[in-house]
């Protein structure tokens, strides 16, 4: 089994997040955070060794090392061997953080770098900078940690071009295992999304935004990084492991406001409510949440768009009508180089299709 948790916790929210998080917290809500999310994985899985844990949010860090120290040991035993990994905020990492994480059992961070121009960590919204970044890196290191994965984001506006190429120097020479690369998307309900419709800002050109990906997975492929799924890069044998057995379809259980889980054609994602959660598991009940039930029809096409975005590609099913027509989708998208056929029968999107995969995975429906 595979365990996300959600913490709902921002110090500052960034410019451009539409994930779930609130701010301001009082000091009652975070203490009591860790018991309750104890709650609800003892209701929702009960007896659990998860082969993988991940901590995002929000920001996870925010709970400081004495938070932390509780989330992990409120949390169920892992298996042995486990994918322990936990999101971070470089202004909130130092020693003594970076060892509660060691001593917690984390085996892997993901440090929201995002980008080493301070115009554009200003422009973002960010709460850290340039510097944190250098110091969190150092102190994850010194700590003993060698699995480090780095986020970064690409079309900032005002800061394509040199700014970016040099971003990423920045970030190689920092020799993390991993990378995610992402263009900056206007999501609906941010302070982007408002200032872009206003004509505060504006927008990079798709032709921008696609040579800045491109650029970066030349740049991340001299440095020895496999492009393993659209927006993620690492060295071999460093890929991140609950993010890949999400993409395979395999189960998994959020816990926390917000967090969605997968249990067979089971769909389930908890209202993002942070008070409605914490008064229910209060009272012993299981949290507010939506459920749909997908038809197996459904399933077998998520798993199908799901695991093209990543570089094993897909296999059709030949010996169905469904497989049958996909072939002739895939061989018409070979032919405009946006699939290439792989050995052993699968097929797996080029670069440029890596580019226009959204637009890809309509083809099929």
């Amino acid at each position: 089994m595979n365990l996300y948790v959600h913490v709902p916790f921002c110090v500052s929210k960034c410019r451009y997040c539409a994930f779930h998080s609130e701010t301001g917290a009082s000091a009652e809500a975070l203490a009591a955070f860790p018991r309750l999310i104890g709650r609800e994985g003892a209701l929702r899985a009960p007896g659990a060794r998860p082969t993988t844990l991940y901590l995002g949010g929000g920001t996870p860090s925010s709970l400081g090392p004495d938070g932390l120290r509780a989330l992990a040991a409120a949390l169920p035993a892992l298996a042995d061997g486990a994918e322990f990994t936990v999101e971070l905020n470089p202004a909130d990492v130092d020693a003594a953080l970076a060892e509660a994480l060691r001593a917690a059992g984390v085996t892997r961070v993901s440090l929201g770098a995002q980008t080493f121009d301070p115009a554009a960590l200003r422009f973002l919204g960010r709460r850290h900078t340039v510097a944190d970044t250098l110091a969190a890196a150092s102190a994850l290191r010194h700590a003993g940690f060698d699995n480090v994965s780095l986020d970064l984001i690409a079309a900032v506006p005002g800061c394509c071009g040199a700014s970016f190429r040099r971003s990423l120097e920045q970030a190689i020479a920092l020799e993390p295992r991993h990378l995610s690369v992402y263009a900056l998307t206007v999501e609906e309900g941010t302070p982007l999304a408002a200032d872009v419709r206003a004509g505060r800002v504006k927008m990079p050109a798709d032709d921008e935004t696609l040579d800045a990906l491109a650029e970066a997975e030349a740049a991340l492929a001299r440095a020895g990084y496999a492009r393993y799924e659209i927006s993620n890069y690492a060295l071999p044998g460093f890929e991140c492991r609950h993010n890949l057995a999400v993409w395979h379809g395999e189960d998994y259980i959020g816990l926390g406001p917000a967090a969605a889980s997968r249990l067979g054609l089971v769909r389930r994602t908890n209202a993002p409510d942070l008070s409605a959660w914490a008064s229910a598991l209060d009272a012993g009940r299981p949290p507010p949440a939506d459920e749909e039930s997908l038809s197996p029809e459904d399933d077998e096409h998520e798993r199908f768009v799901t695991g093209f975005r990543l570089a094993a590609g897909v296999r059709p099913d030949l010996d169905t009508a469904l497989g049958r027509a996909r072939l002739v989708v895939l061989e018409k998208l070979q032919r405009v180089d946006l699939v290439v056929a792989l050995p052993g029968g699968a097929y797996a999107l080029t670069s440029r299709g890596r580019e226009v995969a959204d637009a890809v995975s309509l083809e099929f429906g």
